[in-house]
Parts: structure tokens; sequence; C-alpha cells
């Protein structure tokens, strides 16, 4: 090889790779992960357990689902499914209802697991309204039924279903039951 040198690399250890000339690196690696909200909110809640810093107040936030707003005059989870023309599911979703407030219940005593709860409430109400609200009239029972599967309760057992509250896919519906028991959503026009 002319204007070049040659050098014997056999055996050559090297905690690195061994190139000759320039090396361009081609690896991409991945950017770090950023904790998603609910997921930094339950290391915080982790520490409120840890150290069993209650609270005995509400949140702002929270208490803001705690209100009945029915604009439409139908009150009530029960008034709401019938009005929707799904009373056959009214004694299922007292239950998931129940259970649910039951949860809210229990972990409200940490303000964390209050900022998640309106987190996951805020957001339920948010793709309810986006994405279910304008096609309740030209969607069947069932297309109603997936998407508020897949836009809701899907998500929030993703988010929370192996975490301290163990959100299922009953008691995620139950969350939004009780949004309707609340006035935020509902099954009719």
């Amino acid at each position: 090889m002319t204007g070049s040198s040659i050098i014997n690399q056999k055996g050559a250890k090297a905690g690195r790779d061994i190139v000759a000339g320039d090396k361009v690196d081609h690896h991409h690696y991945p950017p770090t992960a950023k904790a998603s909200v609910v997921e930094a909110l339950m290391a915080k809640l982790q520490k409120e357990m840890e150290q069993s810093s209650q609270v005995t107040a509400m949140i702002d936030e929270l208490c803001h689902y705690h209100q009945h707003k029915a604009h439409d005059g139908v009150t009530g989870l029960e008034a709401k499914l019938q009005k929707g023309q799904r009373s056959h599911e009214i004694d299922y979703a007292l239950d998931q209802k129940e259970q649910f407030a039951k949860i809210l219940e229990k972990w409200s005593m940490y303000a964390s697991a209050q900022e998640i709860f309106v987190h996951l409430l805020a957001r339920a109400e948010n793709e309810y309204r986006a994405h279910v609200l304008p096609q309740l009239d030209a969607l069947t029972e069932v297309q109603v039924n997936e998407a508020i599967t897949t836009r809701i309760v899907n998500p929030i057992v993703a988010d929370c279903g192996n975490t301290v509250f163990k959100l299922n896919h009953g008691t995620a519906m139950g969350m939004f039951y009780w949004l309707a028991e609340q006035c935020f959503v509902r099954w009719h026009k």
C-alpha cells in the first residue's frame, strides 16, 4: 500500500471499537423516557405514604368533580342510563360506581392521589366531550361502548392497573359511571 502504513491489529484488545481511520457512530439510542404525569404523581404518592403525609382537605380541582351539574335536567346515574336507553346497565353501573367511589374516598387522604384522580377524571371528561359526545346520535350502543373503552377505560387501566390503586376495567368504568352520577357525562344528546 503506497502512502499508508499497515498496522498489525491481531490480538489487539480495546474497550471500544478498533478502527483505522474515521469512525462514524451510527447507533441511535432512544432518548431517556420522561415519566408520565401519572408515573410522576405515583412516585410522589409513594413518598407521601412512606412519610404518612396525609391531608384533611380536598383540593379544589377534585371538589369540582364532586359538584353535580345537570345542565339538561337529567340528574343521577340511573336517570342518565334510562334516558340513554341503557336501563339494562343500571345494576352493574351502580356497583362499579360504588367500587370506584370507595377507591376515591380511601386514597383521597393523600394530596398526590387527589391529583392523580383529577388528572384521570379530567382526561376522561375531555376524551368523552371531544370524541364520544359529538357522535352519540350516530353511534350504536356497541360503538359508544367501544369508544368509551378505547378512549377512556383502557388508558386508565394502562396508567393505574399496576399501581397501588389497582384500577381494572370494571373500576375504570366505575369512574366513568361516577362522572355520570356527577353529571359530567351521559348517554343521550
